[in-house]
């Protein structure tokens, strides 16, 4: 809806800007378990393919999840909000197809610049579809208003996003290949890069949204108050999940350093 309410009959709101800065470094994170994972899945044999695309999505999809419901929490209404459930599980699934398109379009042996253009575009959708569908879980005694023009912005600068970030993690795997001290100053500015991207997009769509104060209690079936300690467990969650995917990707180099096993010749 077109926000056109006067300015006495919005409610205000505030931002704790520690947790900004918490969702833009969990951005970060996951920017640059996209890159790991996604060198994995252009690397892998086609029967391990789709095994490392669905265990990257799913963790890559949490933390970008979890980013969005940090940087919900930074914003401070003078009321409680709640979150209803089933709506929140359906926004998981959206980033979780976000991340699989990603990696499916970049772990192709092949991949040109209209496959980039048209993951894009998925990509965009899936996220901004993650942003508005987790909005749309609050419950609270107020009803949301949106600026038309601000809702369209968010989504082109998720487009701008999704494709500036599969442009960067096509470049790693293509200029990435050598090793060394570039490849990991590549896959840090990468990561940077992408890890500030996403949360502009998420705020954005923050600043399209305004709210009303409403006389009616709002509905709490299905609902939890998601407090600081609740939103610690999912950042501490994702954080546990990314950093498996890590151990996982290097699984291979750890288990070649370690001794091979002895055996006895038989007597």
């Amino acid at each position: 809806m077109m926000n056109t309410m006067s300015d006495s009959s919005i409610i205000q709101t505030s931002y704790d800007y520690r947790l900004v800065a918490l969702s833009v470094l969990i951005a970060v994170f996951a920017s640059y378990a996209a890159l790991e994972l996604a060198a994995r899945v252009s690397t892998a044999r086609r029967t391990e393919r789709l095994t490392w695309l669905t265990g990257g999505a799913l963790p890559l999809g949490a933390g970008i999840w979890s980013m969005h419901y940090t940087g919900m929490l930074a914003c401070r209404l003078p009321m409680t909000v709640y979150y209803h459930v089933p709506t929140v599980v359906l926004s998981l699934l959206a980033a979780v197809i976000a991340s699989a398109v990603a990696l499916f379009v970049v772990g192709r042996r092949q991949i040109g610049v209209l496959h980039i253009a048209l993951g894009s575009v998925l990509m965009a959708a899936a996220i901004a579809g993650m942003h508005y569908i987790g909005m749309s879980a609050m419950r609270l005694p107020a009803m949301h208003h949106y600026d038309t023009t601000l809702v369209i912005a968010s989504v082109v600068v998720a487009w701008i996003v999704s494709l500036v970030g599969l442009g960067l993690i096509k470049l790693n795997l293509v200029l990435g290949s050598g090793g060394g001290g570039s490849e990991k100053l590549l896959k840090f500015i990468s990561s940077l890069t992408m890890g500030i991207a996403i949360p502009i997009m998420h705020y954005t769509g923050m600043a399209a949204v305004t709210y009303t104060p409403m006389d009616t209690s709002p509905d709490l079936s299905y609902a939890i108050d998601i407090s600081a300690l609740a939103n610690t467990a999912v950042i501490l969650i994702t954080l546990i999940m990314l950093t498996a995917v890590f151990l996982i990707h290097r699984w291979p180099a750890l288990a070649g350093a370690m001794p091979a096993p002895q055996t006895h010749p038989k007597t």
